[in-house]
């Protein structure tokens, strides 16, 4: 593993409903990306959104190359197909860290998955694979993970995704709550570059 690379996956929702935050996600995000820029070592950020389908809109950025817009693509429409894009980008990451070489692979992984709804649309998955992944990056590959939901009953569908209640939070759905889950990416992933290596 490389010590000093940490790879973000953002599993963000663009459904309807997240319209209304629609700017606030940009703007706070980019700055979430720029924080993260000037952190030690290589950091790598990955981004989907997800309504009736999943969309990887930002592959394998490495922060350090990038500093245009990586979050002018988001847009907002549709319903909630959230087991189907976790598990898609889960696959297509873990696959991509398979071939890559041993030494080369990332040290820290973190995953946010964020949300305002419940799943409702998703057709390839279900809960069960979602938490089943969760759990095998976890234990076998000392992925992190954490789920921030703006709505009640998302934070609650949360425990059966096997998210634990220290790893999921509850934010409003306006601007201060959108700074607030940036704030809170960032904590994360300052806390496990620091976290002592296996």
């Amino acid at each position: 593993m490389k010590q000093d690379y940490t790879h973000i996956l953002i599993v963000l929702d663009a459904s309807g409903s997240m319209s209304c935050i629609q700017n606030d996600i940009k703007g706070s995000f980019n700055a979430f990306l720029d924080k993260q820029r000037s952190e030690p070592g290589k950091t790598v950020f990955d981004l989907y959104q997800f309504n009736d389908e999943a969309v990887r809109l930002v592959k394998s950025a490495d922060l350090a190359q990038f500093h245009d817009d990586l979050m002018s693509k988001y847009e907002c429409t549709g319903c909630t197909a959230l087991n189907d894009a976790v598990c898609i980008a889960m696959d297509t990451i873990g696959q991509e860290f398979a071939n890559m070489p041993e030494e080369e692979r990332p040290a820290n992984v973190l995953c946010v998955i964020i949300t305002d709804g419940e799943e409702n649309a998703s057709r390839k998955f279900s809960t069960k694979d979602v938490k089943d992944r969760i759990e095998h990056q976890k234990t076998k590959y000392n992925w992190e993970f954490v789920y921030l939901a703006a709505d009640p009953d998302a934070f609650d569908a949360g425990e059966a995704l096997g998210i634990s209640l220290d790893d999921r939070q509850l934010v409003n759905r306006d601007s201060a709550g959108v700074s607030e889950m940036c704030c809170m990416m960032s904590v994360r992933a300052d806390k496990i570059r620091k976290r002592p290596k296996k």
